[in-house]
Formats: structure tokens, C-alpha cells, sequence
């Protein structure tokens, strides 16, 4: 596998744990420049973000109105961290500098918050770069390193309406609507298509269950298990390293049910097929939702 598959990305639990509305570009742009890090960086670290870079590993592409928002919600996102002394809050970035011409983005981190991204030696959580850009759902991404704290436990439990406050869709004092408030439409929205982009995209396996309070459905139980799923997909013929667009649209194709080897290779081999496969993925995150058999359309799309 390249560099950027084998990456491992740290940051600590405090922020594992913390409660994010970021989007999915967000996440996208924090988690490259933790890539950046580095454990003898000073207070006053720079860290460039190419956008090329972000667009080759993530298969998606942004607008610069759309990065320009990404970064600054960036710039205003919060965290609190409860220290011995009181309570920080503290941003997660100080500052954004578009280069221009060059396609590249300057990020400064804030000083407060640089200890709990540097020399971490312990209470930390691991996670793959490439597993975690891999995803196009924001709540996979987060839920993927929320699991990635508990793999060498295999399991973690959660309380659904904890669970949904980390993610954003409640509100625990009331001030914002919930999202996604009956079970169902939770399960349906939210958990199964993040299980379903884990497992297909990534080194973790994630299966759950849930417990009822009476007739409600009041927890969650995850199983987690280590060193399945991204490895699993690698296809019997040789893609090259630096193909990560190749890359992209295999796992993508696994992710809908498409695992016929001839299949796949056939849309890799073609670059009319690769272009017509990332416009059917385009549409498809716009329209899922009438979408009833992904990898039948798929395959009618492309006329295969």
C-alpha cells in the first residue's frame, strides 16, 4: 500500500469524545492536517493543506467558496476540555490563509489546543488517514474514530440519545431541533449507512445491537473488530500505489454490493467507465434516497 494508506493519525480522547457539527470537507481538512503534525512542532507551526492532495485522497472535489466556509466554521469550531484547573474552550484553528495561485491552503492551530495534538504518549486514539478520508458520510467519519478508541476492547455502548447528542442531532438543553428523533429514522439516516461506509471502507468491522427500555430502544452495543474490512477489499489484479482514484472507485463499488472482480475491473481498465462511475457516485450521494437497488442502477447507468 502507498504512504498515505498506511498513515496513522493520533489526537487525544478529549477530543475523540467531543461533541462536532463539523461537515464532511471539515473533517476532511482537520484530519489532513493532523497528518501534518509533527511531535517536535512549535507553538507557531504553519501547516499547508494542498487541495489537490485533499481531492486525490478524498475523490471528492470543492469549490473555493466551499473550502472558504469550511475553513472558517473551522476557525469557530469550539472544543471545551475540562483541565484540573477549570474549563478550556478553546478553537480548533486560529487562522486560514489562502495561497494564492498555488492551490494551497495555510492552517495555524491554536496554541492551547496544540498539546492535545502533539506528544501524545497516552489517553489517545489511533486511526488510518486513508480509512477515514475514504468516507464521504460525516457521521461514519466521526463514529469510525469513536470505534477506533475502543477496537482493542471490541465493544463500547451507548446510550441512543448520548449518542446522538456526540453526533450533533440533539440538543440536551433543548436550544436546537433534534434530527432524526424517532428511532427509525435515526437507524435508517444516520447508523446503518455509517456501519455500512465502516465496514466497506475501512480497517474496522463494526456490528451492533440495541436494548429496549419497555418498548423503547434505549442503547446502542457496538462490536469491534480489528483487521478486517479495507484490507479484505484489495481485488486479485494489481492497481498501481499512486492510483488513488482506481482506489477510490473500488472501494466505492464494494460499498453498494458491486463485488464481482470482472465486473470492477472492467470499469478500472476503461477511462470512459471511470468517468461515467464517478458522475453515477456524484448523483448517487444526491439521490440515495430513491435509489432502491444502487449497484442494479449502477451497472444500467453504465451500460454494463
Amino acid at each position: 500500500m502507498s504512504e498515505i494508506q498506511l498513515q496513522e493519525i493520533r489526537q487525544h480522547n478529549v477530543i475523540t469524545n467531543s461533541r462536532h457539527e463539523l461537515s464532511s470537507v471539515q473533517l476532511d481538512i482537520y484530519f489532513m492536517m493532523l497528518s501534518k503534525l509533527r511531535p517536535d512542532d512549535s507553538v507557531v507551526s504553519k501547516y499547508i493543506i494542498s487541495v489537490k492532495e485533499i481531492e486525490d485522497f478524498t475523490g471528492r472535489q470543492w469549490n473555493y467558496q466551499q473550502l472558504r466556509e469550511a475553513t472558517q466554521g473551522l476557525i469557530g469550531k469550539v472544543f471545551e476540555i475540562e483541565e484540573e484547573d477549570g474549563l478550556l474552550q478553546v478553537a480548533l484553528m486560529s487562522s486560514a490563509k489562502y495561497l494564492k495561485g498555488q492551490g494551497r491552503i495555510e492552517l495555524t492551530v491554536s496554541e492551547k489546543l496544540l498539546p492535545y495534538l502533539l506528544q501524545l504518549k497516552n489517553n489517545f486514539t489511533s486511526f488510518q488517514l486513508f480509512c477515514v478520508l475514504s468516507m464521504s458520510s460525516k457521521y461514519a467519519k466521526w463514529l469510525y474514530v469513536q470505534f477506533s478508541r475502543w477496537k482493542d476492547i471490541g465493544f463500547k455502548s451507548y446510550d441512543v440519545d448520548d449518542l446522538r447528542y456526540l453526533l450533533h442531532l440533539k440538543d440536551k438543553k433543548g436550544r436546537e431541533p433534534e434530527i432524526y428523533k424517532q428511532w427509525g429514522q435515526f437507524r435508517d439516516r444516520v447508523l446503518d449507512p455509517a456501519v455500512k461506509q465502516i465496514n466497506a471502507c475501512t480497517d474496522l468491522k463494526v456490528d451492533y445491537t440495541t436494548e429496549k427500555t419497555g418498548k423503547t430502544i434505549t442503547h446502542v452495543r457496538f462490536t469491534i473488530t480489528k483487521g478486517v474490512g479495507m484490507n479484505q477489499l484489495v481485488i486479485p489484479f494489481e492497481l498501481p500505489e499512486e492510483d488513488l482514484e482506481g482506489h477510490r472507485i473500488q472501494l466505492k463499488m464494494k460499498e453498494i454490493g458491486i463485488v464481482d472482480d470482472a465486473l470492477i475491473k472492467k470499469v478500472l481498465n476503461d477511462p470512459a467507465f471511470r468517468k461515467k462511475a464517478h458522475k453515477w457516485f456524484y448523483d448517487y450521494q444526491l439521490n440515495k434516497t430513491t435509489i432502491k437497488s444502487p449497484a442494479g442502477h449502477f451497472r444500467t447507468s453504465l451500460g454494463i
